[in-house]
Order: structure tokens, then C-alpha cells, then sequence
């Protein structure tokens, strides 16, 4: 029995010495440090690109709209009757020649009118002159009788202090007689003074009716209808018979319609952001459907100098010479517009630049770290696309920009040779240039 509590005994004591042995040997194994493994970071080879220099320069298609150079509605000056028409759709006319004559009864005799008051007035006139002149004549006799009869007054008057020569009665009847003929002078001339008057208001009388004459005049020349300048005839609304009036007096057609062909306004709505490069003078080609494949050439000649709100464009005309009339009015055409820049601006190709939510920006490589540079984005120009912010000419940027080239990471930069389109094309000197015509 005491054999096997020694056994036993033994066996716990065993136990524990194996327990506490495997215990430390376990601290011993596991309170290592672990050896660390040694990353070695790898450059991330890059293609790259530098940032370029140039002058924006391209071609944009845009719709064109084609005018006459000048385009009237032939309208009557005075309401009437078509009397003749010396033209037709497709007549060819010159400045001066007659194209129409109107009949207008109620003018002619309201001009007859007018007339008949003219020699009235004028009668009236001579009636009043005459009796002006009358009444001159007898002022300047009543003055010689006035002159007279004073002298006579006086030698009276010096004869009747000798006593016994004159009497005294005498004396009296000549005074009074000078008085009485200064009292018929004044009268006079207050008669003259009236009738002048009269005259005066009769002569402006006159005038009045000659000018009315002349106004008359004139209706009577309005019922000639010239052409206005060397055109065409697009349009014929009228015929011999047909009554035609003022434009805006009626719901009356116009007589015709003349157009300037050979020289036609060819106007190109320009968006803002290109009004800046606009340059008067310069040579810009537009096509017609009309003859596929052909391009005439315009010249920039007027602004509008405002831009449309809607379409935020401005009107930009062309003068085309079209002397043969291949090209017409109202054709829809498309206009190559020439967008530039006065000033060089900054290229990259458009891969490099990548837009996210929150900037756009682009992966510049300095010396061997991404940094991420933001931009703003302008015109594109031959696969290449203008770029506005902390960015130099001869930067390195990564041609293939995103977002896994977070700033700080180690790239190896690639230099690539510039493909065709980033290659800078020659200027266009054969079509656009500044000799104004």
C-alpha cells in the first residue's frame, strides 16, 4: 500500500516538473522578437510628358446663316394704284432705274387744289400792293400839301406884324389850315402802316400755299418708284390695277423685292469663349450644300460687338464677294471658324488631365514623386488640351493620369517620344491671314 502512494507520489511530481518545463520552454520559444522583413520599395516606371508651350490655333465647325448684303421690300411712299411695272422676278436692275409708277387720283386733285389757292393768294397779294402803292402816293401828297401850307403859314405870319397888310383872320385860317394837314398826314401813314400789314400777311399767305404746292410736288414725284441700287428682283406681290399703300397703313403686300447678290453677308455665331481671337480681316471658309466638297472663302468685316443671351454666341458678318450668284441668300451653310488665341498658353495631352468629383488636376513628377497639381481646363487643340494653374513650361507630367498616383509615390518617369498630334502643327498661313480686302 505504501509502495503505490509512493508510486503515485512519483508520478504527480513527474507530472508537474514535465508541466512547468513545458511551460518555460514555451516563454523561451515565443518571447523572440520576430525578424522583420525588409520591404525594398520599387520605383513604378511612368510614362511622362512635358508641358508644352503654344499658340491655341484650330478649325471649329460652326452653322452659318447667308444674307444679301442689302435686302428691300419695295413699298409706295403714298397709298395708290399700280399704274406700271417695269420688272419681274429675275430682273436685274441698277441704282435709279424705274421699276414701278403709282396713279393717285385724290393727290392730283388736292395738288390742283393747291394751285388754285396759290393764285388766289397771289391776287390777293397784287390787290394789296397795289393799294399799298395808292396809298403811298397819297401820303407823300398829303406831306407836299402839308410842306406847302406851312411855308404859305409862315409868310402870312411874318406879313401880319406890318400893320394893315394882313388881317388877323387870315392869320388863323392858315394855322388852322397847317393843322388840318398835318391831322391827313398822320392819317396817311397809319393807312400805309395797314395796308403794308395786310400785304405782309398776304405774301406769307403766299408762301404758305407754295409750300403746300411743293409738298404736293413731291407726293407727285413718290409715285415714281426707283430702284434703290444695283440688285435683283427676288420677288414680284404686285400687279397693274392693284392698289398698294405705306407699309405699316394697311395689310398691303409689297410692290417687289430687290436684293443685293453680289455681295452677301455671311454671319457665323461665335461662342464667348472664342471672341477673344477674333481678328478683322482675316480669311475664314464656309461650305454650302450646294456644291459638296467646295469651299469659298469670306472675310471678317463687322462684330456685333454683344453676345446673345440665350445662345451666349455674337454675331460675327462676313463680306463674300459673289459676283457669278453661285451662292444665295438663305442657303444654310457650315463656317470653319478659326478659334486662337492672341496670346501662348500651356499644352499637356488630354490623358493627363483627370477630373474627379472634388478638382481636376494633374500628376507632376518631381524628380521621382508624384505630386498632384490642380488645373483648370481650357481648349483642345489636336489631341492636346490647355492647362491654367501652378503648372511651368517644361514641367514632367504623367501622360496617363489617375487616381492610384496618389501624391508622394515613387515613379520611374518614361520619356516617350510626342506622338503625331502632340507634335505642334505649322500655322495655316495659306487661309487665314490679316490682308483685309
Amino acid at each position: 500500500m505504501q509502495a503505490d502512494n509512493k508510486n503515485n507520489l512519483i508520478g504527480i511530481i513527474v507530472t508537474i516538473i514535465l508541466i512547468v518545463a513545458g511551460y518555460f520552454g514555451w516563454k523561451t520559444f515565443f518571447s523572440k522578437k520576430p525578424v522583420e522583413e525588409v520591404k525594398q520599395v520599387t520605383a513604378v516606371p511612368v510614362p511622362a510628358v512635358t508641358v508644352v508651350s503654344r499658340t491655341l490655333f484650330r478649325e471649329d465647325q460652326l452653322p452659318g446663316e447667308i444674307h444679301a448684303y442689302q435686302d428691300v421690300l419695295i413699298y409706295p411712299k403714298i397709298p395708290g394704284f399700280v399704274q406700271s411695272i417695269n420688272v419681274d422676278r429675275g430682273s436685274v436692275v441698277k441704282e435709279g432705274d424705274l421699276m414701278a409708277t403709282m396713279y393717285a387720283p385724290e393727290y392730283l386733285a388736292s395738288r390742283n387744289e393747291a394751285l388754285a389757292r396759290i393764285a388766289s393768294a397771289q391776287a390777293a397779294l397784287a390787290s394789296g400792293e397795289s393799294r399799298l402803292e395808292s396809298a403811298q402816293a397819297d401820303l407823300e401828297h398829303r406831306r407836299a400839301n402839308l410842306l406847302a401850307d406851312e411855308s404859305t403859314n409862315e409868310r402870312v405870319k411874318a406879313a401880319s406884324l406890318v400893320p394893315g397888310v394882313i388881317a388877323n383872320n387870315d392869320v388863323v385860317q392858315w394855322s388852322q389850315t397847317v393843322e388840318m394837314d398835318r391831322q391827313d398826314v398822320d392819317s396817311s401813314i397809319k393807312k400805309v402802316n395797314a395796308i403794308d400789314h395786310e400785304v405782309v400777311a398776304l405774301r406769307k399767305t403766299l408762301a404758305a400755299e407754295q409750300k403746300a404746292y411743293t409738298n404736293f410736288a413731291d407726293f407727285a414725284s413718290y409715285l415714281r418708284i426707283p430702284a434703290p441700287f444695283n440688285g435683283y428682283i427676288t420677288e414680284r406681290d404686285m400687279h397693274v390695277g392693284s392698289f398698294s399703300g405705306p407699309l405699316g397703313s394697311g395689310a398691303y403686300p409689297p410692290i417687289c423685292r430687290i436684293q443685293q447678290l453680289d455681295l452677301l453677308r455671311i454671319v457665323a455665331p461665335v461662342p464667348e469663349r472664342d471672341t477673344d481671337g477674333i481678328l478683322m480681316g482675316s480669311k475664314v471658309k464656309f461650305t454650302v450644300s450646294s456644291f459638296p466638297g467646295k469651299k469659298f472663302v469670306g472675310t471678317v468685316a463687322r462684330l456685333a460687338n454683344s453676345l446673345d443671351r440665350d445662345t451666349r454666341t455674337m454675331p460675327v458678318e462676313l463680306n463674300f464677294f459673289n459676283p457669278d450668284y453661285k451662292v444665295l441668300p438663305g442657303m444654310f451653310c457650315e463656317v470653319y471658324w478659326p478659334t486662337r488665341r492672341r496670346e501662348k498658353s500651356l499644352f499637356v495631352p488630354v490623358s493627363a488631365v483627370i477630373t474627379s468629383p472634388l478638382t481636376t488636376f494633374v500628376c507632376r513628377i518631381q524628380g521621382d514623386t508624384i505630386e498632384w497639381v490642380t488645373v483648370k481646363k481650357g481648349q483642345v487643340m489636336n489631341g492636346m488640351v490647355e492647362v491654367f494653374g501652378n503648372i511651368h513650361e517644361g514641367d514632367i507630367v504623367a501622360r496617363e493620369a489617375n487616381e492610384q498616383l496618389v501624391n508622394g509615390t515613387k515613379v520611374k518617369p518614361i520619356d516617350l517620344k510626342p506622338t503625331a498630334e502632340e507634335k505642334e502643327p505649322p500655322p495655316k498661313r495659306e487661309s487665314y491671314h490679316l490682308n483685309a480686302e
